[in-house]
Parts: structure tokens; C-alpha cells; sequence
């Protein structure tokens, strides 16, 4: 099982790619051309799988700390 410091750190590491992609994609609307349809699928995806993994719904021994 993951420990509190495991669960941290993989949580905020996805939190910084989220937002990340989110800002992309901010940029790309902003600039006026639409992001490709795959990669916001791609984003929403992992925003889905980590609304899961903090509602306990998925195993935090099934993620990955890398």
C-alpha cells in the first residue's frame, strides 16, 4: 500500500501535467485555433482517473510514482 508521503507525491505530479495540458490548451483556444479532439480526450481521461483515485475509487497501489 502507498504511503501518505507515495500519495503526495504521485498526486501532485499529476495535478502539475494537468494543468499543465489545460494551460496548452488555454493557449491554443486563446490563440484562436481549436486543440486537437485526441488530446483533449487524453486530458479529460486523466482528470477522470484522478477525480477516481482521490475518491478512493481506484488503488493507489495501481499508480505509478515515477
Amino acid at each position: 500500500m502507498a504511503t501518505a508521503e507515495q500519495k503526495k507525491t504521485i498526486t501532485k505530479k499529476r495535478l502539475q501535467e494537468l494543468r499543465n495540458q489545460c494551460r496548452d490548451h488555454y493557449n491554443v483556444v486563446a490563440d484562436g485555433v481549436l486543440p486537437d479532439g485526441a488530446d483533449v480526450r487524453v486530458t479529460m481521461g486523466r482528470l477522470q482517473e484522478l477525480i477516481e483515485l482521490l475518491d478512493g475509487k481506484a488503488k493507489w497501489d495501481d499508480t505509478e510514482a515515477s
